[in-house]
């Protein structure tokens, strides 16, 4: 790197989350829209307690105080710095669930001769999910899977070709696998391809399809609701189970403990084994 010039990077975080023995277990960042009732039902996915009625409290790093509690709610969570603890604000042992997020190893399709799961999605969706946008050619368009291609052995471990409603032939779909159903796959403005691939936003089916973002910088799309008015037949809707488990990998890469977890991919199934990242824990 040149050092005549530095690197101007955002800040990650400015809200974050410490156990009694000072430990990040948690942080994101707030754009003014996450409220505690969120949170709570995040953090449950990331964290493991001695009591299962714990509680969040604002804290002073500096001179170790607890502050006031901040139960679950509509309250938007403010930025700055919490403790978790006991609903009575005693010291709880607090640690992190083992999972890690799956690498998404991106697939570069544009080297491909127009996939067919790419013309599918954009005679289903003709315009960018997030954000509506439309071009005549298509050029400022991206077709980006939900779950990667590029596991397709942990797809088949966890059951999903079973579940892809989607009736097209396999030669549409990827072969027997379904892997590039159009179920698995969403059409996004081409510039936010690269931080859909690194989890830096999702979309949670269970908020009304809201867009949350997990880094600073994405605040045209945090908040937004994915568009699916269009989509009226259910076999050719975006899969709310592999929506789910992109979510929490967005939780389990930037949010969990310090942010930014990642692990070789090979070492993902030794660790976990099968059935370790169960969206159906969210």
């Amino acid at each position: 790197m040149d050092p005549e010039f530095k690197p101007h990077q955002l800040q990650s975080r400015n809200v974050e989350i410490f156990d009694y023995e000072g430990v990040v277990i948690a942080g994101f960042w707030q754009y003014g829209t996450l409220q505690w009732h969120e949170f709570y039902r995040y953090l449950s996915t990331l964290v493991v307690a001695t009591t299962t009625t714990w509680s969040i409290f604002e804290f002073d790093p500096a001179n170790q105080q607890r502050g006031a509690p901040c139960p679950p709610g509509a309250q938007i969570v403010q930025p700055g710095y919490y403790i978790l603890a006991s609903s009575t604000g005693e010291s709880v042992r607090v640690g992190l669930v083992p999972r890690l997020p799956r690498p998404r190893n991106p697939m570069h399709s544009d080297a491909l001769a127009e996939p067919p799961y790419r013309n599918r999605a954009l005679s289903r969706d003709g315009r960018c999910l997030f954000t509506g946008l439309q071009t005549e050619t298509y050029s400022r368009l991206k077709v980006a899977h939900i779950f990667s291609r590029a596991h397709d052995a942990e797809w088949i471990r966890k059951g999903y070709p079973s579940k892809i409603t989607d009736t097209a032939g396999e030669a549409l779909m990827g072969g027997q696998t379904k892997i590039d159903s159009v179920q698995n796959v969403i059409t996004m403005r081409r510039d936010l391809g690269n931080a859909w691939d690194n989890y830096e936003f999702g979309v949670d089916p269970r908020n009304n399809y809201r867009v949350t973002a997990f880094t600073n910088g994405n605040a045209d799309i945090n908040g937004l609701h994915l568009q699916l008015d269009h989509i009226e037949i259910q076999r050719f809707a975006l899969s709310i189970e592999l929506l789910i488990d992109h979510f929490i990998a967005g939780l389990l890469t930037h949010m969990k403990g310090a942010g930014q977890h990642r692990r070789p991919y090979e070492d993902y199934e030794d660790t976990f084994g099968e059935g370790s990242f169960n969206p159906s824990d969210f």
